[in-house]
């Protein structure tokens, strides 16, 4: 019965100490949100976190990113899609039919 509530207590800490560290030297959530409090509303720099779902998964995942780089991912996204919006008009100028 002792040995249980040992272990336990040793497997909640070890838990509890990988939530609050990544080890890869990437921040933690609560580094996110330090930082955060010291910008304004608007920053590049912002971190922004986002639950998204990923194609072919149910479950969605956590996403953070820099307001600058989420902007730099949209206009990627609306620039491809002209592109291959132009590229589909010129192979097939009747659109389809």
């Amino acid at each position: 019965m002792r040995l249980t509530k040992l272990l336990a207590a040793a497997g909640l800490a070890a838990l509890l100490s990988a939530c609050a560290t990544t080890g890869d030297g990437t921040p933690t959530q609560n580094d996110m949100v330090a930082e955060n409090a010291n910008l304004e509303d608007g920053d590049p720099n912002e971190m922004i976190c986002r639950n998204e779902r990923v194609t072919g998964q149910m479950i969605p995942r956590r996403v953070c990113m820099t307001r600058a780089e989420r902007q730099a991912m949209e206009d990627r996204a609306d620039e491809t899609f002209r592109d291959e919006s132009a590229r589909h008009l010129r192979i097939n100028p009747s659109g389809g039919q």
